[in-house]
């Protein structure tokens, strides 16, 4: 009877916490270290997997970024907390076989109150040459320290829209590879009706590096992006591979067998 008590109790008191507790609470229990750290202008969190802590291998390093999470509560106001509900990214680093970092973004994750953060950085400004600016400066920092030479970019959704931004400005990035991720915001907004994001940047507007390999993932029920607008991009950007999972959709089911898809994409293409 004490166990079911137990098992209660810590069920009531994970559901009333707020959304970056919950993070932060299933990804120390995900085994990953956690450390802060700081930009000219922002505090973030970094999230490190066993490979990472061990240093087995400084040769490549996976890093992670995560959605929008959720900025707004049911369309209409500016959430407190905008940290992600949906844990997939941390379900999907804890599968990968290869050293791996999440850098968590800007007043996300138990930071939305700090002095320097404005909810302008989770909505219109969520992708901003500020966001942008304080995520490359604290991850060249700590991959310099860590002495990895081969950087990959993982991002998911609004990630996948910032490790677009942030790749130019990082040292040694070898590929990006984005799931389901929002590659022009203009179109985006247009689609769904949303307010202009009149303080980001627009990936589209940009061209990476020829020398950096970029794989886009999406899912062909996904109606958060759908597919017309990975087809539009698709058509300026020939120089990347748009690998289409017909049965997926925006959340679901990227983190079935994560660490296949990786192997896949990374080494048959």
């Amino acid at each position: 009877m004490k166990y079911l008590f137990f098992f209660i109790s810590s069920f009531i008191l994970f559901s009333c916490a707020t959304p970056s507790e919950r993070f932060i609470e299933t990804a120390n229990k995900m085994g990953f270290q956690e450390v802060i750290v700081n930009s000219d202008q922002f505090n973030h969190r970094i999230y490190i997997n066993k490979y990472a802590q061990q240093q087995v291998d400084n040769s490549v390093i996976h890093v992670y970024l995560d959605s929008d999470g959720t900025p707004w509560e049911n369309h209409r106001w500016i959430t407190d907390d905008p940290s992600p509900r949906n844990h997939l990214v941390l379900r999907m680093m804890k599968q990968d076989p290869v050293p791996a970092i999440l850098l968590g973004r800007p007043c996300y994750l138990g930071f939305s109150q700090s002095t320097d953060c404005h909810d302008k950085y989770w909505t219109s400004h969520r992708y901003s040459h500020q966001v942008v600016s304080s995520m490359t400066q604290v991850l060249n920092a700590w991959i310099q320290s860590n002495q990895y030479s081969n950087i990959v970019l993982i991002g998911y959704s609004g990630g996948g829209t910032l490790a677009m931004l942030m790749a130019p400005a990082i040292k040694s990035v070898d590929t990006v590879l984005t799931i389901a991720a929002n590659l022009d915001i203009v179109d985006w907004s247009q689609l769904h009706g949303y307010s202009p994001l009149f303080g980001s940047l627009n990936p589209a507007d940009y061209s990476l590096p020829k020398d950096i390999k970029q794989f886009h993932l999406f899912g062909g029920n996904d109606n958060v992006v759908p597919k017309k607008i990975v087809k539009k991009i698709s058509k300026k950007n020939s120089q990347a591979e748009f690998v289409l999972f017909t049965e997926y959709n925006h959340h679901c089911c990227w983190d079935n067998d994560w660490s296949g898809i990786l192997t896949r994409i990374l080494k048959e293409y």
